[in-house]
């Protein structure tokens, strides 16, 4: 649907659906496209360098809904993907930035915009497709999916269950595997032909072949855990499917003897049933009509520490301050105290005990995921909460 469409489309449908129910009678949420228009520079700016042309960067200004979530959605789409830029505050057919805070960097930046599920819409997601540049261009897609309740951004971790991170994260690398091992039989099929004379030995046969075999084997070394999921963006179909994608193997030197490229695990929205969050199926299935997840602290969090389950209670945290918590197996049941310390969505928690491990926790929403480290580093194991 082109974007010019998208806020009658978007607009008809959360008319008539739950949004109006949350507020007395608020205005529809509408999407508008904002085209980025370059101020007029002095004379003796000189040429600046990695700015985009006018009209090539296009950003969505959302309008509506309950009184502060298009604020909250404009915000964080503008700051996360013009370079900090701040969001405008009324609407406008065009954007210009102040001369002294010009967007560079961005060459092109695109966008749709989905409701969903399309006839009672929850959710919107937007998608993003541009160039980057600076030492070299590159191409690059994201996308950020809103709670139309309350503007939240939603992540992985408020959607997927323990199971589910497990799920997913051996499917996208089943693809993974998959691919480079079709590769790899390709391209040993082709040396062996050449080395029969069937045919010409192409000169990049044997580098493509050391690639995709160094990436077989990055699979192996670097799997899709837990701590990797929910740090890494998502789309989402209308249905309510799930899409994840890893990004290619190979680094910008090598991308032009990668021939598989990013690798994209799509996941119905049947499939991913099971393995949705309450708050999951509420957003995606329409089942029941939960809360996102609560606060990770102050509550018992239950999950996995290399697959075993453990059991997980944190104090109140506060930035920068030692506090307190603690775990135990589930099959044991013996207490180990933890001190523990805060730094943005990072949480660090060291055993007080003689092996001195520690937890490395990522905040996803109500989820936790990262990996606990014996003493000395000799040891690395995942870990996942909730």
């Amino acid at each position: 649907m082109p974007n010019r469409l998208v806020s009658v489309a978007l607009s008809l449908a959360l008319a008539g659906g739950a949004i109006a129910a949350l507020a007395a009678d608020p205005a529809p949420v509408a999407v508008h496209e904002r085209p980025l228009i370059l101020p007029k520079l002095p004379a003796d700016a000189g040429q600046a360098a990695n700015l985009p042309e006018d009209g090539a960067v296009r950003l969505p200004f959302v309008t509506g809904g309950a009184p502060g979530v298009a604020q909250r959605i404009n915000a964080a789409i503008w700051r996360e993907m013009l370079d900090g830029a701040v969001a405008p505050t009324t609407a406008g057919k065009t954007w210009t930035p102040p001369a002294d805070k010009l967007p560079r960097g961005t060459s092109s930046l695109q966008y749709v915009a989905t409701p969903i599920p399309p006839a009672s819409p929850r959710l919107l997601a937007l998608a993003f497709t541009g160039e980057g540049c600076g030492a070299y261009c590159e191409d690059f897609a994201e996308t950020h999916v809103f709670d139309l309740r309350d503007g939240r951004e939603v992540v992985l971790g408020d959607l997927l269950n323990v199971e589910g991170f497990a799920a997913v994260g051996r499917r996208l690398d089943a693809e993974r595997r998959s691919a480079y091992q079709k590769q790899v039989r390709q391209l040993q099929a082709a040396l062996k032909s050449a080395h029969k004379g069937k045919k010409d030995e192409d000169e990049d046969t044997e580098e493509r072949l050391a690639l995709n075999r160094g990436c077989l084997e990055q699979v192996a070394s670097e799997p899709s855990t837990p701590w990797w999921l929910v740090g890494h963006r998502f789309a989402l179909d209308v249905r309510g499917g799930l899409e994840m994608t890893k990004g290619r193997c190979s680094n910008h030197a090598g991308r032009a003897l990668d021939d598989v490229g990013d690798i994209t695990l799509k996941i119905s929205a049947a499939d991913l049933t099971p393995w949705l969050t309450p708050y999951g199926l509420a957003v995606l299935r329409q089942q029941g009509d939960a809360p996102p997840p609560a606060a990770f602290d102050r509550r018992e969090l239950h999950g996995t520490l290399a697959g075993m389950p453990i059991t997980m209670k944190l104090e109140s945290l506060h930035a920068g301050a030692d506090t307190r918590g603690s775990y135990f197996y589930d099959k044991y049941r013996t207490p180990i105290a933890l001190v523990v310390r805060l730094d943005s969505s990072q949480i660090v928690a060291t055993e007080q005990t003689a092996s001195q491990g520690h937890f490395d926790l990522t905040i996803s929403g109500g989820t936790l995921a990262g990996t606990w480290t014996g003493k000395g580093g000799d040891k690395q194991l995942p870990v996942i909460l909730q």
